[in-house]
């Protein structure tokens, strides 16, 4: 008896859940402006806060507009709104003390600068700082603040010693005379001389004190500096700069440079590897940043596929470097060392998802911190307090900020600013398949249904790259394509990141080879397995993807419709 009790509870539990899931509407493409976006989550010095980006698409200014959002890292209060609603904020950064948050946020076209402040020790509106001209870079000291600008060179006036043709050719050649390798752009159209300085000015490092003042020019070196970061003790910069940016037919070769506040730039590497993300150890002894051998190596070697990147560490004053992913095969984001200096954390892709790594200042083996079939982005760890703040979704859930502790546990949603949206539609779920392709290789892909028994038009969606990656997060045109009943089969083909080197590069001067048997593979599993109208298949792609897309409907007859975005369909005319 009591049996039947429970169970006719749990009926007339679930007839209203029943009554609601079926209430809800398909996704309609009117949600791209009911969606919100969260694009960033940067947790405070001391872990107790935490700065939020929420994005919108506003349809009737046709465009987007950001805001920067505050709340407690613990999840103890409501998330509520920083900057102004009627300017578009973005790229929030904490001071070292914790008391100031900048924020890029051009107000008026008067202003000099689009770098403001909020200032948390005393109210008021956002302010500027004299003399602050590009997004700001604050001393571990709370007394300076450096930042990027572009500075052109002095332009000195030359004789005019033209020839008599040249100077005929001058007054009566009206067209336009293009002398560098990428000379326009899609949506932006003719671009400026990247070898001239003048046209394209090199982004230089000045430094300010924090209450304001005139700038200092620090570097002078010609070209981008790039990645600067402040030594513990707040007297030298590490920074890198591409000292062979001007040349277009060198690639991927920036270097590492020590400056001085007391004077005098050194060169730390000069070898022909492409070095990024520098950061400096608490005890101020050793940088650690990523390095990958550069493009212009791989071509004189005569390399058959790409070179790995990994995460090293250095002594100040240069010297031998210290390799600390070398037995591990992704591929690590931007480092960040723990306040002991025992650990370097960073982010990296796995299997379609996106986590959280560490591994030991003194190399070992490297630790997986978060898990779960989600994608978490844009990861940032207070100086104190042991905790990290970031973004994630998955195939069900748009992008929202979370905050953790800095071992992953103990997880707090702090917004749920789509929550609304997600109680009044149908979202479809996204199922995790592995087939083997044609000569065994392991592949990974998900597949999305639509409601109802089938069979359904299968469309084959393919990445661009190809070194990227799908995986377990939210995408609004799957969303939208299910709705209309499409299935959506989305895989990752060898060349995709996050399976390791080998596969990295297992499609290096073979495009529409392997990586062809790798999805159609995953098309024969899903016609194997799931309800699908092999007689209703379609295949699209955006730049690889579109390229792979134009290479699969020469090579088999089975779609019926395809769909090339910013797809290759000639090598010569793309050369």
């Amino acid at each position: 008896m009591r049996g039947r009790v429970w169970l006719l509870a749990l009926v007339l539990f679930a007839l209203p859940l029943a009554a609601q899931s079926a209430a809800r509407r398909s996704v309609s493409l009117d949600d791209f402006y009911r969606l919100t976006n969260v694009t960033a989550a940067v947790v405070s010095p001391d872990g107790r806060r935490v700065a939020i980006v929420r994005t919108v698409v506003n349809e009737a200014e046709n465009q987007r507009r950001s805001e920067i959002w505050l709340a407690p890292s613990d999840g103890s209060a409501p998330v509520e709104r920083l900057s102004s609603p009627g300017v578009s904020s973005s790229i929030p950064i904490w001071s070292p003390d914790g008391k100031l948050l900048a924020m890029s946020s051009r107000r008026s076209a008067a202003d000099e600068s689009s770098v403001w402040f909020l200032a948390f020790d005393r109210p008021g509106e956002a302010f500027q700082i004299a003399g602050v001209g590009g997004s700001p870079i604050f001393s571990p000291d709370n007394q300076w603040i450096a930042f990027t600008k572009p500075v052109p060179p002095a332009i000195r006036s030359a004789p005019d010693s033209l020839s008599d043709f040249e100077r005929k050719l001058k007054e009566r050649f009206t067209g336009k005379v293009h002398e560098s390798v990428q000379y326009r752009y899609d949506g932006r159209g003719y671009l400026t001389d990247p070898t001239d300085s003048v046209a394209t000015p090199p982004q230089e490092l000045f430094l300010v004190p924090r209450a304001g003042g005139p700038p200092r020019q620090l570097t002078r070196l010609g070209v981008n500096v790039q990645d600067a970061a402040w030594s513990p003790d707040s007297r030298a910069i590490v920074l890198t700069a591409n000292s062979s940016q001007r040349d277009e037919y060198t690639y991927e070769r920036a270097d590492l440079w020590l400056l001085s506040l007391d004077g005098g730039t050194k060169r730390l590497t000069n070898d022909g590897y492409n070095y990024a993300s520098p950061v400096w150890s608490p005890d101020g002894r050793r940088i650690a940043f990523t390095r990958q051998k550069g493009l212009s190596l791989l071509i004189q070697a005569h390399d058959t596929q790409g070179a790995p990147v990994d995460l090293y560490t250095m002594g100040v004053d240069g010297g031998a470097i210290r390799n600390l992913t070398a037995d591990w095969d992704l591929i690590p984001g931007d480092p960040t060392w723990s306040g002991d200096g025992r650990f370097l954390y960073f982010d990296a892709e796995t299997s379609g998802e996106r986590h959280l790594f560490r591994v030991s200042g003194a190399a070992g083996a490297v630790e997986q911190l978060t898990k779960g079939a989600r994608q978490l982005s844009g990861i940032t760890i207070s100086r104190t307090g042991g905790r990290i703040a970031y973004t994630a979704s998955d195939p069900v859930q748009p992008s929202e900020a979370y905050s953790a502790r800095l071992d992953g546990t103990g997880e707090v949603k702090l917004t749920g600013f789509n929550d609304g949206w997600l109680a009044t539609v149908d979202v479809s779920g996204a199922e995790r398949i592995r087939y083997p392709s044609q000569d065994g290789t392991p592949i990974e892909g998900w597949l999305m249904l639509p409601r109802g028994a089938g069979p359904h038009s299968l469309i084959l969606s393919i990445h661009g790259g190809p070194h990227g990656a799908y995986g377990t997060d939210f995408s609004l045109p799957f969303q939208l394509l299910v709705a209309r009943g499409y299935a959506v089969l989305y895989t990752n083909p060898r060349g995709s990141t996050g399976y390791g080197e080998k596969f990295l590069w297992g499609t290096w001067g073979a495009w529409g080879n392997k990586d062809q048997e790798d999805v159609l593979g995953g098309v024969d599993y899903v016609l194997a397995h799931y309800p699908i109208d092999r007689e209703r298949l379609g295949v699209s792609g955006y730049s690889y993807g579109g390229f792979l897309t134009d290479w699969l409907i020469t090579q088999t007859r089975m779609f019926k419709a395809a769909v090339s975005g910013a797809g290759i369909s000639n090598w010569v005319s793309d050369y």
